[in-house]
């Protein structure tokens, strides 16, 4: 039980404690990039501690996917990320790390408890710590009243993420966690295009060759391993 309360905090409560934080003092392409670095901590934790097999592909796959995450989410022009301060963006990196070990501690629950089970209490726990914390520090800052379509937007968002955690530690029972951790690299591409389709901003020749390169770097770590 404590190494659940343990993934809880992980998983759930530091990553958006410090995301939310940080953003105050970084921006959000900085943050893009920053927390996209998981999978270059899950490679050195997984190797540290689950004994994965990391080859020059995977290292390769990582630094090509990486790059083009910092293209893709500065526009091609990396001077973008200069418009920040340490502290957001020691946080930002803080949510990697914290992310990475929740994949490693996570990698281990799988083995004593089913997915369902640890994404309920973990999200219960999680979710707990996070508005304890926002009833003590942020009480005044809460609006008077929610709309029925903020309600029902949280509702959905909360089933979304849980769903999405289910079928994550699904797939976590079959695979390694580096190899699982280096799709977060496709979200910024994911963002952008559903940005396009829903916001209808804009999709550049620069980003279809920045999102090339992003998923080229993952493909790399995917195609020939079969771990």
């Amino acid at each position: 039980m404590p190494i659940l309360f343990g993934l809880a905090i992980a998983q759930i409560f530091i990553p958006n404690f410090l995301q939310n934080v940080g953003l105050e003092y970084t921006t959000a392409s900085v943050s893009s990039v920053l927390q996209s670095t998981t999978p270059v901590f899950t490679l050195l934790l997984s190797f540290t501690f689950l004994k994965e097999n990391v080859g020059l592909r995977d290292l390769v796959g990582v630094t090509v996917a990486m790059l083009g995450v910092v293209l893709l989410s500065t526009g091609g022009n990396v001077a973008n990320l200069s418009g920040s301060v340490f502290l957001g963006n020691l946080l930002q990196v803080g949510v990697a790390v914290s992310y990475a070990v929740s994949g490693i501690v996570g990698k281990r629950l799988l083995k004593k408890y089913q997915p369902m089970f640890i994404v309920t209490l973990t999200f219960v726990l999680g979710g707990g710590l996070l508005t304890i914390f926002a009833v003590v520090f942020e009480r005044n800052m809460w609006p008077a009243t929610l709309s029925n379509e903020v309600i029902l937007a949280l509702l959905l968002l909360s089933f979304m993420y849980c769903v999405g955690l289910v079928c994550w530690y699904d797939v976590l029972q079959r695979t390694g966690v580096f190899r699982l951790y280096v799709l977060l690299f496709t979200m910024p591409v994911l963002a952008v295009l559903i940005s396009v389709v829903v916001l209808r901003e804009s999709f550049t020749a620069l980003d279809i060759v920045f999102s090339g390169l992003t998923l080229l770097g993952v493909g790399i770590t995917q195609f020939g391993n079969t771990k």
